[in-house]
């Protein structure tokens, strides 16, 4: 049956068969609705693992089970591959520093360009604007009046989306821009499944059928336009770990613990930000059910999360008490000025720089690293103390869930943090004065003035404003003198997301309002 399932991944469509029935329960409204940033979508428990079995992501569970030497991509073409390279037109850089697309000061895209409501949009490195809504993927590329939409649902889609055992994902959430003429697409499926992300025990080697259904589902399709630039077709589902444990990642199985693919612990894709520009220009960031994964072209290391433990008292008081940890779901993903991942999940926040080496990228600490490997190492790692406060990573009670949905730094050097509930902060983090061991807090000051606590989105521009979205009340700007005003000419209640991409002049801020596109230039 493995071997059947393997020899269905052919061409540039991707159809898996799908098997036993999951009795796990998800997030968000069970008819895979719009509501997956709304405040009633808690994050349920997952993100969980108990201690005994150790967090793969950590660096605990980081041996090599058996890997061989090889490095990112030398595996060769794997199942998936049959895409062609992106067609020139929809791939070439723009040769003026305006970029391709109106330079007015707002310019409402939707009406502009013929585009329907919308789910996520995300930005390529030829500034071709990607959509997704549902199954519909669609490219607006320069010189064309309306987007171009996929002819028929692909990759993950191409069962159907829905709560069903036999579909590899419930929904699509998000949709970043990769290199020219690509795009990375985020699905979500059942996040609770036997134990939390534990799949079907630990195994040697290979996977049984039930297992290896499972780790198909959700994750991440890379698309791109075909060589006619007349459809949109499916390169390939993300497969491809760069970390120490790959024996087999020459399966499609998705997105799997690069340091140990017996674990499947980030399932779903909540959040993705694309390096705009730096070294590291073209990577990608996906925020999931557990931690934040990390992609530079089709290779992967997954995953980094600012996590906590739960004392838990054993069952036999005999026997001390189990940690379990928590990470949360992950909807906030932002970028520094100097290009540090900025993370803000159900509970804590954090600050990664990142490293050159994708295979080092998943570790923690220096456990199993050759001592000329450079990893990433917190500058900060934890709970924001005025609406959470304890500071400490061990809690003998369940710690609040602060729902956090953006983080940013401003150019003067000022953190913010937003969140369903949880209201916008603003706060410092100098290393110098901030041990991450300790999980200590700094200077929080609470900001007011957009009449709501519920934020869902921040963008931070060149010219030192902070573009602030919420829940319910639209889009706002506080300025670089700290005034907070709402933004005119940009209607809707609900900013579902925020780019910012400076590599254009004058640069561009994409917001999507109420399922809108408005573009902002000049910031």
């Amino acid at each position: 049956m493995i071997r059947r399932l393997l020899g269905a991944c052919v061409g540039v469509a991707m159809v898996l068969a799908a098997g036993a029935c999951d009795s796990s329960k998800g997030t968000g409204s069970k008819d895979g609705g719009d509501d997956i940033q709304s405040p009633s979508d808690d994050g349920g428990d997952v993100g969980t693992e108990d201690a005994g079995d150790g967090d793969a992501g950590d660096g605990d569970a980081g041996t090599d089970a058996g890997g061989d030497d090889a490095g990112p991509g030398d595996a060769g073409p794997g199942p998936g591959d049959g895409g062609t390279d992106p067609v020139p037109d929809g791939g070439t850089q723009p040769t003026t520093p305006e970029g391709p697309w109106p330079t007015d000061a707002l310019t409402n895209f939707s009406a502009k360009y013929d585009i329907p409501k919308v789910r996520s949009v995300g930005v390529d490195g030829a500034h071709n604007v990607w959509l997704l809504n549902g199954n519909q993927i669609g490219v607006l590329r320069a010189g064309t009046d309306r987007p171009l939409w996929t002819s028929q649902p692909i990759g993950q889609a191409s069962l159907g989306l829905g709560w069903e055992a036999d579909k590899l994902a419930i929904d699509s959430t998000v949709i970043c821009g990769g290199k020219a003429g690509e795009a990375y697409v985020g699905y979500r499926t059942h996040d609770e499944i036997v134990g939390g992300q534990r799949i079907i025990g630990r195994g040697e080697e290979g996977f049984s059928e039930e297992r290896y259904v499972e780790f198909q589902k959700g994750d991440v399709d890379v698309v791109q336009l075909n060589s006619e630039g007349s459809d949109i077709v499916l390169r390939e589902h993300l497969y491809r770990s760069a970390g120490t444990s790959r024996p087999s990642r020459n399966e499609p199985l998705g997105i799997r613990n690069s340091n140990d693919f017996h674990y499947d612990e980030d399932r779903s894709i909540y959040s993705c930000v694309r390096v705009m520009s730096g070294t590291y220009e073209g990577e990608v960031y996906l925020g999931t059910n557990h931690g934040v994964t990390r992609v530079r072209g089709y290779d992967y290391s997954s995953h980094r999360h600012p996590a906590w433990w739960q004392t838990i008292p054993n069952e036999d008081p005999s026997k001390p008490p189990k940690q379990s940890q928590r990470a949360g779901y992950t909807y906030g993903l932002g970028l520094s000025s100097e290009g540090h991942l900025l993370i803000a999940n159900d509970w804590k926040i954090g600050i990664l720089p990142p490293n050159a080496d994708l295979k080092w990228w998943d570790r923690e600490n220096r456990d199993g690293v050759p001592a000329d490997a450079e990893i990433s190492e917190y500058l900060l790692n934890t709970f924001v103390d005025p609406v959470n406060p304890g500071n400490d990573q061990y809690r003998d009670q369940a710690a609040p869930q602060n729902k956090w949905r953006a983080i940013q730094k401003t150019k003067d050097g000022l953190y913010y943090v937003a969140g369903l509930g949880s209201g916008l902060w603003q706060f410092q983090a100098n290393p110098q004065r901030h041990d991450p061991k300790k999980y200590a807090d700094t200077d929080y000051v609470r900001i007011e003035g957009a009449n709501t606590n519920d934020y869902t989105a921040l963008a931070a521009t060149a010219d030192g404003s902070l573009f602030v979205g919420t829940a319910h009340n639209g889009l706002w700007r506080l300025t670089p003198g700290k005034q907070l005003e709402k933004v005119a000419g940009v209607s809707g209640g609900e900013v579902r997301q925020l780019i910012y991409d400076p590599r254009v002049t004058p640069a561009a801020l994409y917001a999507l309002v109420d399922g809108r596109l408005y573009v902002l230039r000049g910031y």
